[in-house]
């Protein structure tokens, strides 16, 4: 059995609340897989550098499994075409990383939340284009 660090960034348009939901429903999905799951975490919703699928933020998830060597393959084959997920990525888990590495920054308050999903171009002003 080899362990696995699988980190799904999820939309936060299309998940209710903060995915709860969504990831038991992939957590179940990944025990018919074959996996167990051992640590399940919520690092919240973070402001993206560059924008992914449109989109300025997701809400991170990071899941520690133990499962065979075929289920990585299996699982992003599962979850390819899921317009929730944005990002799923899956790492060999090391045994005695340091789980600190994800905390909130102090500013992570301070980063603008609910006006990412209400920004209108029109807000912005108008600067006509001069004329050659």
């Amino acid at each position: 059995m080899n362990k696995y660090e699988i980190v799904a960034i999820l939309d936060p348009q299309k998940v209710e609340g903060n995915g709860q939901a969504f990831i038991d429903q992939m957590v179940a999905t990944m025990k018919e897989l074959g996996a167990n799951a051992t640590r399940v975490k919520d690092f919240e919703q973070r402001v993206f550098t560059y924008a992914i699928k449109k989109r300025k933020a997701g809400h991170y998830w990071d899941i520690v499994v133990e499962a065979e060597g075929s289920f990585p393959a299996q699982l992003l084959d599962t979850y390819r075409l899921n317009a929730t997920v944005l990002r799923l990525c899956i790492f060999d888990f090391v045994d005695g990383q340091d789980d600190d590495v994800f905390t909130p920054r102090p500013e992570h308050d301070t980063l603008i939340k609910e006006e990412i999903q209400d920004f209108d171009r029109d807000e912005r002003p108008y600067r006509p284009r001069e004329e050659r």
